[in-house]
């Protein structure tokens, strides 16, 4: 067997995807006329998640929150929403 099948791997966590998903609910609340269909929307995050550094971390019942520099990963990951919407709204999958 594989280490993985040993280790609970459900606590390693990049931190940058929740920004991404708030950043996406804003960017798309917005901007009314953005495409919501589900290739756009995962094609928005995927791309928006490949700009941005991985910042992963072991979450555990004692720390499940995000730690320092908050406010700029959140608006680094605005910027990468915004870039990655643009970039997905020029070639959409969907049609």
């Amino acid at each position: 067997m594989a280490l993985i099948d040993f280790h609970d791997v459900d606590e390693l966590k990049n931190r940058n995807e929740a920004l991404v998903w708030a950043a996406i609910e804003a960017h798309f609340a917005a901007n009314p006329d953005t495409c919501r269909c589900r290739d756009c929307v995962l094609d928005t995050a995927a791309l928006a998640l490949n700009r941005l550094p991985p910042r992963y971390q072991v979450y555990t019942f004692h720390d499940n929150s995000p730690a320092g520099g908050a406010a700029q990963e959140a608006q680094e990951a605005r910027e990468a929403v915004a870039a990655a919407s643009a970039q997905v709204a020029k070639r959409p999958h969907h049609l």
